[in-house]
């Protein structure tokens, strides 16, 4: 770790060790409190948080029903909506007010995810994986709003905290299958239980489905086993998990060509393969009954391959020599001086170079401002067997991430400058190491299915091609008091010091400029107030701040690489002006200005109890993000990151939950107002009014793209019987802008309300039936949005007469399943 890191941590270190020594000298050994590894897993009571947390039990996942723990989260909790921007139930982006938490390479994330207490969000580019997380072996979650420091980088908007069953909070044995449509099938084994002393939980979860979509099937499995000890005063738990998944989400299609037939693809396929294991060990003990300790070790490597097919850029262009490929011919710009690009190519050119300066001639003595740069690729930048097509390509790439570290704390109980209250002081250490490889292959395209499977030239792009080796390395120390001031007041401090490095390093040898060091320090407060007004009220409010280092990802695409890939083009005596700079990852992000950490601080206040039997909550908040990261699009799957001065998302959020003689119900209402607080230009070459830069002006209040901003939700239980039930749950999600319309200059997409229903037949004890169908009424809407190329760039049947460059995400159709639970 460099120097500047170090002194920030250490010196925190040790003032915390000075002053845990004098707390141990003041307890009262009489105390007993412990507290879990991360502070959501605290046995402190709910009323003394200054924060809303959501909480939802196996019993609840199971009795929801839904693909993945995103779509529990989107049915059943406030603020969180899910966008489709890959179509595929296992891959669903998640926004907890107004912040990310998704499987896709490259978003922003805003939201850390710890699993166990180990965080699972990726090293390479803070994703999470939510095809990793069998919903089955979940005993509880909880969801936590605001900037919390304590829960390290990443918690700008919320964390997500996940506890996974094991022998001593799960005892007996389930056999689930389901099956319905969409070729939907699913299959879940666990077993646990204890003698007392040693414990064991094994769950095994299967999901495999045809798609509702074209080219669209997918597989999981997860493995997950978890092997406890404890005693009157320690306990050992040793968690394994294995999981493999295949799928394939092809992504928003053209506004035209979902009219004409839904559960069309634009191209494909869009395959993410995973492979993973992770292994962890959280350990707690009470050394008196005023001090104990907890903690972890972890271990997780993440092996993960994707194949992308699309729409190329590249042209074959005939010269007198013989056919070469080229870039930068783009039919919109030829027809505009009246020549049809497919004339240019017919042998009258003897090279790019000509090709180029007629152009250019042509279009200085039309008048217009458009200068062509055509790039060609000789011989000897291409690799491979030769073969040329403009088609499509495919963009094939594999990622190894690997981390590990460990969490450490100390919990103490007793008094604190004459308040009784609780300290927690501890640690933690993080190490993720990635590497990338990519390549990009020309490829031809079946002109019905659209896809490019099996039809690679196995031609490469040299210049395209991606090697290069990651790390970040984060060590925190952090400290957390909570003080009773009175019987009804409690006052909570905490502060963390993070500091991060990371390193990335080419390993082709061929792109120096990737090569960077980078590190991130910083120290985060939080200050917060609970008032238990009254026997049924609580109040609270809180200030807190957190941080998000840019990701490996958002670091090797910047404006200082740039530069440097242009300064070696000139050492190495090529020009310069041929430099055409792409970061080439999954989602292949073009380059983007130098980054800065992202700062985000919240200001919370609300309330929580009872109005007589009915269960209440209700919240404002106010988080600004200092240096937020936006992804600008470019296209339908490439884009640029940049930093923003500042956003802000100011929201309202309450809940009321009440039970009549047979019936449960939870009715939760959520405004939440995601705005770019700050005038500047963003890229969006394919907008409407776009200036001749490709530049589109955004202004302070614009909203941020992808967030809806009013939210409803219904959730009902009906018991008709003690063996019958019935649920009926209703989400209402207003518009959103489009991504690409920063500026809020185009129709956003419309909201949309969507109900599902299920039943559940306790048969006996041991043998249920259950049965779901989602989107009772068939709904047809659409749940995410771009701007992307016109889709007739690729020239193949009913997508060459397609001209609007709108890309929706559409929701599946309706849907029913069923399915039976055996316990023993």
């Amino acid at each position: 770790m460099p120097y500047p890191t170090r002194p920030i941590v250490s010196l925190i270190g040790l003032a915390l060790t000075s002053l845990s020594q004098t707390a141990l000298a003041q307890q009262d050994p009489q105390q007993i409190l412990v507290t879990g590894v991360v502070p959501a897993g605290s046995s402190i009571d709910r009323s003394k948080l200054p924060y809303p947390i959501q909480i939802g039990s196996a019993q609840d996942l199971h009795n929801v029903g839904g693909a993945s723990l995103a779509d529990f989260m989107g049915q059943s909790f406030s603020s969180v909506s899910l966008n489709d921007a890959q179509n595929n139930p296992l891959q669903r982006d998640l926004q907890y007010r107004g912040f990310t938490a998704s499987a896709l390479l490259g978003l922003a994330q805003g939201l850390a995810v710890y699993q166990n207490g180990v965080r699972i969000n990726e090293p390479l580019g803070d994703a999470v994986n939510w095809d990793l997380l069998p919903q089955s072996a979940i005993n509880q979650i909880t969801l936590s709003g605001g900037s919390n420091p304590l829960y390290g980088l990443n918690s700008l908007g919320g964390s997500l905290v996940i506890d996974m069953k094991n022998g001593f909070n799960f005892q007996g044995s389930n056999i689930e299958i389901s099956a319905g449509s969409f070729g939907r099938t699913t299959a879940n084994i666990e077993i646990g239980g204890n003698d007392g002393q040693l414990g064991y939980y094994i769950n095994i979860e299967r999901f495999d489905e045809d798609g509702w979509r074209d080219q669209s099937e997918s597989a999981a499995l997860n493995v997950y086993g978890s092997f406890g000890w404890r005693s009157e005063y320690s306990a050992v738990n040793l968690n394994l998990q294995h999981g493999r998944s295949d799928l394939i989400g092809n992504g928003a299609a053209p506004v035209e060509l979902l009219a004409l037939r839904r559960e069309a693809i634009f191209t494909g396929p869009d395959i993410t393969e995973n492979d993973m294991t992770m292994m962890s060990l959280d350990f707690s003990h009470e050394v008196s009954s005023t001090i104990s300790f907890s903690g972890n070790l972890f271990w997780r490597k993440n092996d993960t391959d994707s194949f992308n097919g699309d729409g190329s850029e590249f042209a074959v262009c005939e010269f007198s020599g013989g056919p070469g490929l080229i870039e930068g011919l783009e039919e919109d710009d030829v027809e505009e001086l009246g020549i049809d690009d497919d004339d240019l190519c017919e042998g009258q050119f003897a090279g790019a170079d000509a090709l180029e300066s007629f152009l250019n001639n042509l279009a200085t003595q039309a008048g217009e401002d458009e200068e062509f740069n055509i790039e060609s690729f000789e011989a000897d930048e291409l690799s491979g067997t030769g073969v040329l097509s403009d088609q499509a390509i495919n963009n094939i790439s594999n990622r190894v991430q690997q981390s590990f570290g460990g969490d450490f704390q100390w919990t103490l109980k007793g008094s604190f400058a004459g308040y009784s209250g609780q300290l927690v002081i501890g640690g933690s250490y993080f190490k993720g190491e990635s590497d990338f490889s990519s390549v990009l292959e020309l490829a031809n395209l079946d002109p019905i299915s659209r896809i490019t499977t099996g039809l690679g030239t196995g031609t490469f792009v040299d210049e395209a091609a991606t090697l290069i080796n990651t790390e970040t390395e984060t060590l925190s120390t952090y400290i957390s008091s909570t003080l009773d001031l009175t019987e009804a007041v409690a006052l909570t401090l905490s502060l963390r010091a993070n500091g991060t490095d990371v390193s990335l390093r080419d390993q082709s040898g061929l792109r120096p400029e990737l090569n960077g060091d980078h590190s991130f320090d910083r120290i985060n407060p939080a200050l917060g107030v609970t008032w238990q007004a009254t026997e049924n009220h609580n109040l609270y409010a809180s200030f807190s701040r957190s941080t998000r280092a840019p990701t490996p990802i958002e670091l090797a695409c910047n404006e200082g690489v740039f530069d440097l890939a242009v300064q070696f083009a000139v050492e190495r005596g090529d020009d310069p002006d041929d430099v055409d700079f792409e970061c080439r990852l999954p989602n292949a992000f073009l380059a983007d200005p130098p980054l800065e950490d992202v700062v985000s601080s919240s200001f919370e206040i609300g309330a929580r109890g009872f109005l007589g039997d009915i269960a209440y909550s209700a919240g404002i908040f106010h988080t600004t993000n200092r240096d937020d990261i936006l992804f600008q699009t470019t296209g339908r799957a490439t884009g640029l990151f940049a930093n923003v001065d500042e956003t802000q998302r100011v929201g309202f959020e309450s809940r009321l939950s009440g039970q009549l003689p047979n019936v449960n119900w939870t009715l939760a209402y959520s405004y939440v107002d995601a705005t770019f607080e700050d005038n500047f230009s963003a890229l969006s070459p394919n907008h409407a009014f776009a200036n001749s830069e490709g530049e589109i002006l955004v202004q302070s209040g614009d909203r941020i793209p992808g967030i809806p901003q009013n939210q409803v939700k219904l959730l009902t239980n009906y018991r008709v019987t003690e063996r019958f039930g019935l649920g009926l749950d209703v989400v209402n999600n207003s518009d959103q802008h489009l991504r690409g319309d920063e500026s809020n200059q185009l129709e956003p997409v419309d909201g949309y309300t969507v109900v599902n229903f299920r039943a559940r037949y306790q048969v006996s004890d041991q043998f249920q039936v259950f049965a779901m169908v989602n989107n009772v009424f068939d709904e047809e809407f659409e749940t995410f949005a771009l701007l992307g190329e016109e889709p007739n760039e690729v020239e193949v049947p009913i997508i060459e007469d397609l001209t609007v460059p709108l890309f929706l995400g559409p929701a599946p159709p309706r849907a029913g399943f069923l399915g039976v639970r055996y316990s023993f």
